[in-house]
């Protein structure tokens, strides 16, 4: 039996820029930040759900899926968005303002 060779992955293109002190710092805040607008995906569509039961509407994934939310509800998505991303990246904005 012969192993499998695994080829090794290297990403393609220039280093990705360090913004902290060290590159798991970096490395947490962009976990961070992934997760929250992981968070951010599940509020919308926890927002769909929700006005699909007001309407009576059975939450199947069909409709879910091809819910249009209307011009108000998206402004309201959006300003959910903007405090979430605000609250999250306080505590680095905070520490680079100057004392």
């Amino acid at each position: 039996m012969s192993a499998e060779l695994k080829r090794q992955r290297f990403a393609k293109g220039p280093p990705r820029p360090q913004y902290l002190e060290s590159r798991s710092d970096d490395r947490l805040v962009m976990m961070i930040l992934t997760l929250s607008s992981e968070v951010a995906a599940l509020r919308e569509r926890l927002d769909t759900h929700e006005r699909l039961a007001d309407a009576a509407t059975l939450p199947s994934v069909a409709a879910v899926e091809s819910f249009v939310p209307t011009e108000e509800n998206e402004a309201a998505r959006a300003r959910n968005r903007q405090a979430l991303i605000e609250r999250v990246t306080r505590p680095l904005l905070d520490d680079a303002e100057p004392s």
